[in-house]
């Protein structure tokens, strides 16, 4: 079976993701959120494989994890459909992960975004297996360090070809 094909959308305006801009954040503040949804295979018309173990974590724009914002894990990160609270934020970095699964997947499902051909559009119940609602912000501390900082969004998972 083909690989899993990941595509991030705003779920704001269903336009693919590729950059976040979070501006200028104050020490001590919150960035404003960010929704995206991680799609598997969106719109295919074939099935692909699954995502499996799906997380999310972020990194250097080298893959290192030694940055301020990955070291001391300023992006947190809320699973909606993981039946957490508005206030449920997990705090990601380096190693450290938030496990997500698809909105239409329950948790005997695993942590899963399914490959199944769909039809691309996040209102309908068939492609509701195919894509995971998370939450982003930036969290920065009052001690940190006034600077432009840089960071990746990093989905990990497996896939059985």
């Amino acid at each position: 079976m083909a690989a899993p094909s990941i595509t991030v959308v705003d779920a704001s305006t269903n336009a693919t993701k590729t950059n976040w801009s979070v501006g200028v954040v104050k020490a001590n503040n919150d960035s404003s959120t960010l929704q995206i949804l991680i799609w598997n295979n969106r719109g295919g018309n074939t099935t692909l494989a699954d995502l499996r173990d799906a997380s999310i974590t972020s990194l250097d724009t080298d893959g290192g994890a030694a940055s301020d914002p990955v070291a001391n894990k300023w992006l947190k990160v809320n699973a909606p459909n993981m039946t957490e609270v508005a206030s449920a934020w997990t705090a990601v970095g380096g190693t450290t992960t938030k496990m997500i699964r698809a909105d239409g997947l329950s948790s005997s499902d695993g942590n899963v975004i399914k490959g199944t051909a769909n039809d691309g559009n996040a209102s309908t119940a068939a492609s509701k297996s195919n894509y995971a609602t998370i939450n982003l912000k930036v969290s920065v501390p009052i001690s940190a360090t006034p600077n432009t900082y840089n960071f990746k969004t990093r989905i990990n998972g497996y896939y059985v070809g």
